[in-house]
């Protein structure tokens, strides 16, 4: 009997929760015209982390026009985010952050890139107050991927800039 009232009020808690929002804190899936997705915390940042790049060809490196991004980061077990771009001038930027208090190291985000006529992408990538790096599997993806092509950090005091160009396959 405690177990169904426990549920009940547990449920309607999170009813009011959803339903008086009125923001997309609680959305699944959060679509963006601009080049830019937001991972930033609601709690106070100390250390502001960017990641800018483009999306390029892997033999020509030449820019890629008209590209989506999806992106799934989970900030906690009950409310994973999911933002997605669409690029038509061949950039993307990704910003996040960390504070002290925070006893979290890094973030963990999935990506995955569409384009017309090259491989769909995916991989994952993470976010720390020191820069962006990339998981090794990127080599299966593209074997001619190359050590100097992992992201360029710099820091400054409360912010760090990367830089991570994304090389993409032709079919």
């Amino acid at each position: 009997m405690e177990r169904r009232l426990f549920v009940k009020r547990l449920s309607v808690l999170t009813t009011g929760t959803l339903a008086l929002s009125g923001s997309n804190i609680y959305a699944l899936e959060t679509n963006t015209i601009s080049n830019n997705i937001d991972f930033t915390p609601f709690s106070l940042v100390n250390n502001k982390i960017t990641l800018k790049g483009n999306f390029i060809d892997s033999k020509t490196f030449e820019p890629i026009s008209s590209v989506k991004l999806i992106a799934k980061i989970k900030k906690n077990r009950f409310f994973p985010l999911n933002q997605s771009l669409e690029s038509t001038d061949s950039s993307y930027s990704i910003e996040s952050g960390f504070n002290v208090s925070n006893t979290k190291v890094n973030e963990k985000i999935s990506i995955q890139i569409e384009a017309e006529g090259y491989k769909p992408y995916k991989n994952t990538i993470y976010l720390s107050a020191k820069g962006c790096y990339i998981h090794s599997e990127e080599w299966n993806y593209n074997p001619n991927f190359k050590p100097e092509f992992i992201p360029k950090n710099s820091s400054s005091e409360n912010e760090t800039i990367s830089s991570f160009n994304f090389h993409l396959v032709k079919i």
